[in-house]
């Protein structure tokens, strides 16, 4: 176990709510850093976690590119037809793997731009609210 030193006015605190929750301190330092931790990239798959692992190197600047980054109106659009196609029952074999593949990349992008962000906010910067990314989109 590995020790660090915290201020004593923090400690009380933990103490008590160690009492009021009937629990150990030590299992309310640990939960409160698993939830105020960031997720990190290392239970995803390898082509997942080496595209986050990259974002670790960026400059901030570089960061928030990656994370105001959008899906191409071209991509955006053919993953619309596509999904109409499906819906209507009219999709083709070829067609329903390049829906896939749309996907695939569409998730792969939100995720990055979710890292980036999380990143960004681990250092230091005031990231936009839900009401201003929706504004921007």
């Amino acid at each position: 176990m590995t020790k660090i030193q915290i201020p004593d006015t923090l400690y009380r605190r933990l103490e008590r709510l160690a009492r009021l929750t009937h629990r150990p301190v030590e299992e309310l330092v640990t939960r409160a850093l698993e939830a105020g931790m960031p997720p990190l990239p290392e239970n995803l798959p390898d082509s997942m976690r080496a595209d986050l692992l990259a974002l670790e190197r960026l400059s901030d600047d570089e960061l928030w590119h990656a994370a105001r980054s959008v899906v191409s109106a071209e991509h955006s659009e053919r993953h619309e037809a596509l999904l109409a196609k499906n819906n209507a029952g009219t999709i083709t074999e070829s067609e329903r793997a390049q829906l896939a593949q749309l996907r695939q990349e569409a998730d792969a992008l939100m995720l990055r731009k979710g890292y980036a962000y999380v990143l960004l906010k681990w250092r230091g910067h005031r990231l936009p609210s839900l009401a201003q990314l929706e504004a921007a989109a």
